[in-house]
């Protein structure tokens, strides 16, 4: 069966830090630092759990195959037990550097109705003295994240929902809150089995919760976002698609991901604005 590339890489770049420092004027024309919180907490986010995803998503692929009471060692070592619901542990041990150069520890408990690929299979994720160790810093994970495969769309594409729920996020600075409601669908490559490289998904849906300061955020995907591999650069980048972040008492927030070339342009919009970004 086909690596399954569940955008891990490119939804981790949803929102670009370097246009939290910017400012703007209020509109009695006094200067001040504009506030990107909720932009910079629901990356965050979106980052923490994408990741999660992927390492669960890798997990629960390997349990198809393997006997009740199963145990790969690596890291993580991951630990398959019952028959269907069968459960899946990811260990993480006090220290784990995954291929993503994150490191983890703690655990992750997947309950797995069916084989990942199979339409209707539910897996239901928690998360036990769970840590993320970025940049540094160490992030506590909390909460629920529950991916559904919905089978084949009308357009005959593999799709999955994805949902997290009373999620949480604990570092240095605070705690953010935050969940989200999406739709991954496999619009390209999935027949390809052998070749991950031409693999493309649109993902669809929103997201809420609030930041480290307490404030309330929405995030709306308003075009869906087109993840692809591009070879000219060698990495999965979101191409394409459109998102607004909205944060009580000021201007929304539009980011732009362009038309789907490789050129790893973004578009902020703010108040008609448009700044752009490259990544890096």
């Amino acid at each position: 069966m086909k690596t399954i590339k569940i955008i891990s890489l490119c939804l981790a770049a949803l929102i670009i830090a370097g246009f939290f420092s910017m400012s703007c004027k209020k509109k009695d024309n006094t200067t001040t630092t504009y506030s990107y919180r909720a932009a910079q907490d629901n990356s965050t986010a979106e980052a923490t759990f994408n990741r999660s995803y992927s390492q669960i998503s890798k997990a629960c692929r390997q349990d198809g195959g393997k006997s009740m009471d199963t145990v790969i060692a690596g890291c993580p070592t991951i630990t398959i037990t019952g028959a269907w619901p069968k459960t899946v542990t990811l260990d993480f041990g006090t220290s784990c550097t995954g291929d993503d150069y994150v490191v983890r520890r703690g655990k992750i408990i997947s309950v797995c109705t069916g084989l990942y690929v199979d339409s209707a299979s539910v897996i239901t994720s928690t998360f036990d003295n769970y840590y993320e160790t970025i940049n540094g810093v160490d992030h506590q994970i909390q909460g629920t994240q529950i991916i559904t495969n919905l089978g084949h769309n009308q357009a005959g594409h593999p799709h999955f929902s994805v949902d997290v729920q009373g999620a949480s996020i604990t570092y240095n600075e605070g705690t953010i809150h935050w969940t989200s409601q999406r739709e991954n669908e496999w619009i390209a490559g999935y027949a390809t089995y052998l070749n991950p490289w031409d693999d493309e998904y649109s993902v669809t849906g929103d997201a809420n919760g609030t930041d480290i300061n307490g404030a309330a955020f929405t995030v709306n995907i308003t075009s869906p976002l087109v993840c692809k591999f591009c070879t000219n650069i060698f990495r999965w980048i979101v191409a394409s698609g459109k998102l607004d972040i909205l944060n009580a008492g000021y201007p929304t927030i539009t980011v732009d991901y362009g038309d789907g070339t490789c050129d790893m342009t973004v578009y902020v919009i703010i108040n008609g604005v448009s700044y752009t970004f490259i990544l890096g």
